[in-house]
């Protein structure tokens, strides 16, 4: 039973790699996938995300997490700033042009998504599976 189920988590997962990446190549956006994963998490907050907090939520040290946000920052898709209590810490938020993006993006994984739950017919009960499902993968967003 359950290596039925982590077969069917896997292929879940599969499944929605490819819409990210499906939506990433739809917005002309030309982005890793690790590169998308910072601008999704600087992204959540108008003040941005501390690069060591990047770095844990990627699971990479600081070191690599930086180059990655140096990247879009040559790109102009984050800014970097000191952070206003803590002169040691550099905060990452989104530009103009990085906001922009990251909501094209969005939006087009949103209507594939929208896609695959019109193709569904799920009761109540299997619609809280689902959201109970979608809550157990937080610790890894």
């Amino acid at each position: 039973m359950e290596s039925n189920l982590v077969d069917t988590l896997e292929r879940l997962v599969v499944g929605s790699v490819a819409i990210t990446a499906r939506a990433i190549a739809e917005a002309d956006a030309d982005l890793t996938l690790m590169q998308w994963r910072v601008l999704l998490i600087v992204g959540e907050r108008d003040e941005g995300s501390a690069v060591g907090e990047i770095a844990a939520r990627i699971g990479a040290h600081a070191s690599p997490a930086s180059r990655v946000v140096s990247r879009l920052k040559r790109r102009g898709l984050v800014q970097m700033a000191k952070d206003d209590l803590d002169g040691r810490v550099k905060r990452v938020s989104l530009t103009e042009a990085g906001e922009e993006l990251r909501s094209r993006v969005l939006k087009q994984r949103g209507r594939d998504l929208a896609d695959v739950l019109t193709a569904l017919s799920m009761t109540p009960a299997e619609a809280e599976a689902v959201a109970k499902l979608a809550r157990s993968f937080e610790p890894f967003a």
